[in-house]
């Protein structure tokens, strides 16, 4: 059996993290995560507001897509997925280092955590993909 990481594993820890994401709205409120994601630098407004609640729907939206991809047995599938979650996390540390919203490239901790997790998983699940399949 291969060491490396299966997509199914990959996506299991993609949807835990991403239901993870929608606990703080939840339980703090838009207000606190506004503080977080901008190290206090910002306040709410309803555009932050409206910002947050889209966010929110699209870590739902994740966390399902997540799990149905975990259960899903077309490894092309998981792999073409895998690939587009990396591709759009090269895109978001693209925009926090060139289009930083505070003029200075700064990270929240939770977008840290969830590239810094998520990324090496779908990297080794791809890695490992395709072994001990006849060509």
């Amino acid at each position: 059996k291969s060491n490396m990481v299966s997509f199914s594993t990959a996506f299991k820890v993609n949807a835990a993290i991403a239901a993870l994401f929608c606990l703080p709205n939840l339980i703090v409120g838009n207000d606190e995560m506004v503080k977080v994601f901008s190290s206090g630098t910002a306040t709410n407004s309803p555009m932050l507001e409206h910002i947050l609640c889209i966010d929110w729907i699209k870590n739902v939206q994740w966390a399902a897509t997540c799990l149905a991809l975990a259960s899903c047995k077309d490894e092309k599938t998981q792999k073409y997925s895998a690939m587009g979650f990396m591709g759009m996390m090269i895109g978001a540390c693209y925009l926090l280092a060139f289009k930083p919203p505070s003029g200075t490239p700064e990270v929240p901790p939770p977008v840290a955590m969830y590239i810094g997790i998520t990324f090496p998983l779908f990297t080794l699940a791809l890695m490992g993909s395709g072994k001990g399949k006849k060509a």
